[in-house]
């Protein structure tokens, strides 16, 4: 069983590279032994590659290197996966330990997908998981519903996540509610405490500053909590009380989030799969972003390019980091940076393009307007 994920940008690129390389469908269906109604297809966007050897076959006969195959990921899961994943989705009430723990293998290919390729062209796949897994639970009864359920809740979670990044707040909020329920059911406060997290995020990009302050000091609450997490939202409470006005709780968070990421360098304990990211560099990025929403924009601009300048090269053009040029434009226009105020905001258009992420060209085109 393939899963395999199509940037949209795939038929426009084809057909664009096929018109520069001179030659018809036909001919192009001659040279790849493909018919030509199928490659009209692709390029139409009527159908998608079945797998990454079609990109492959299509780059070597247009000589592009590997233009068209970096717009595709296929992940081949090993035939008893995928076998077991098909027979949960044909019959919900057939779900067994060893096929929860077949749909436990998709998540992390997920979120690392995402890293790559951006939220949108996830959503729909992402969904359908998460459909499949809504109907093995209602047909799941103790003790197994408990793992079911808590694969729902990181189903759910990440689904909220792609939603969240894409600017569509109002079915991230239903599916946040959906996994918070899940995670209070089992019990499991790691997922509960980044749920709130993330509720306290969806805050932050509708603009309320209250909530934004009040969901995270809910999900601090649980100092059980994996320390990464934690780290996180002391950065993330710094920004609600920067908006807030109130400087001196601004910079005890702050100091609370970097004794906790200096911390989190050093836990050797469990760490739960969702917090890949959480690394050095990535701490570095939530403090400077703090700071510059709190107006200290000299130190925000060393924060954010140190972060940038260490991500881990797979996360360097990642939709998310778009976000943190945005801001590390903001911080040089305010510091009478224009130049590199402006070389920030295309940095973060350039992500935009790659990822098709609607909502950072949208704000990269508002910087712009306004003479970033």
């Amino acid at each position: 069983m393939r899963s395999v994920t199509v940037d949209p940008r795939f038929g426009p690129e084809l057909r664009r590279l096929r018109e520069q390389s001179g030659l018809t469908l036909r001919q192009l269906a001659e040279v790849t032994r493909y018919s030509h109604t199928y490659l009209w297809e692709l390029e139409t966007g009527r159908k998608r590659p079945g797998g990454v050897d079609v990109a492959e076959r299509l780059d070597v006969a247009l000589h592009s290197g590997d233009t068209l195959t970096t717009l595709v990921n296929d992940t081949v899961l090993d035939p008893d996966t995928a076998g077991r994943i098909d027979w949960v989705a044909a019959r919900p009430g057939s779900v067994d330990g060893s096929a929860v723990d077949a749909l436990r293998t998709i998540p992390g290919q997920q979120r690392r997908l995402d890293d790559a390729i951006g939220s949108a062209p996830l959503i729909g796949p992402t969904m359908s998981h998460l459909d499949i897994v809504r109907r093995a639970l209602d047909a799941t009864r103790p003790p197994l519903r408990t793992r079911v359920l808590d694969l729902a809740a990181q189903w759910a979670q990440f689904a909220a996540w792609l939603h969240m990044a894409s600017g569509q707040l109002d079915p991230a909020g239903v599916l946040l509610d959906q996994a918070c329920g899940w995670a209070a059911e089992t019990g499991d406060y790691e997922m509960l405490t980044t749920v709130l997290s993330y509720k306290g995020h969806r805050a932050w990009l509708a603009g309320d500053v209250g909530a934004l302050i009040g969901l995270t000091e809910a999900s601090l609450r649980d100092t059980r909590a994996y320390i990464g997490q934690r780290a996180y939202d002391h950065y993330q409470l710094a920004r609600g009380y920067a908006l807030a006005g109130d400087d001196r709780a601004t910079d005890e968070a702050l100091r609370a989030g970097a004794d906790l990421a200096a911390e989190a360098v050093e836990h050797n304990g469990p760490t739960p799969a969702w917090h890949y990211y959480r690394t050095p560099a990535f701490f570095r990025l939530e403090q400077g972003l703090a700071l510059q929403v709190g107006g200290r924009h000299a130190e925000a601009i060393e924060a954010l390019t140190s972060g940038l300048d260490t991500l881990e090269a797979g996360a360097r053009r990642a939709e998310w980091v778009g976000d943190y040029l945005v801001h590390l434009g903001l911080a040089h226009a305010a510091a009478g940076e224009r130049d590199k105020a402006g070389a920030a905001v295309m940095d973060a258009a350039s992500i935009a393009e790659v990822t098709q992420s609607a909502r950072l060209a949208h704000r990269a085109a508002e910087l712009e307007r306004r003479g970033l």
